[in-house]
């Protein structure tokens, strides 16, 4: 019987685990954010939460925003605004949207109802949905010191509609 083939199979078995190990360590902040997604919708928050964290401390900003909705969530509140300001500070919707949400109700943060509306005007320049719903509300409720309008608030919500079935189909292909 020869003993050096197992002894090949062991070793090459070996080398594919530790390379598998080393391409999980490697995997960039991307990558962490749709695995963070996929575990999310798992409802496996824990590995949510630690994935995102690891992105958002190599500054992803998409990864900042999600981990501040994770955060606020778990009532984190002052901790969501934190990465939320890193995420907008970068320019990115989500956090944007975030951080103007956590103005809007004074979470974590002191009441602000015209910095929530700047923020959610930034993100509304990028044609962010949520940015669409936000201002729809306000609109609807005369709230962040915007008028009651029911034709602009249907306009927003036709918007914010329109982004998210968008956003289904372009995750389809």
């Amino acid at each position: 019987m020869n003993t050096a083939r197992p002894t090949l199979f062991v070793r090459c078995t070996l080398c594919m685990g530790a390379l598998l190990a080393a391409a999980a360590a490697l995997a960039g902040p991307a990558e962490d954010v749709q695995q963070a997604e996929t575990a999310y919708l798992a409802g496996d928050l824990p590995t949510a939460m630690s994935l995102l964290r690891r992105a958002a401390d190599q500054d992803h900003p998409l990864a900042q925003a999600r981990l501040g909705d994770l955060l606020r969530l778990a009532g984190y509140e002052a901790d969501a605004v934190e990465v939320y300001r890193k995420a907008a500070a970068k320019g990115d919707p989500a956090g944007e949207v975030g951080l103007g949400r956590a103005y809007a109700d004074g979470a974590g943060i002191a009441q602000d109802p015209a910095k929530a509306l700047e923020l959610y005007r930034k993100a509304e320049q990028k044609n962010y949905g949520p940015a669409y719903d936000m201002l729809a509300r306000a609109y609807r409720t005369g709230t962040l010191g915007l008028p009651k309008d029911a034709a602009l608030a249907k306009s927003y919500e036709d918007k914010a509609q329109a982004q998210l079935k968008k956003t289904v189909a372009e995750g389809a292909k």
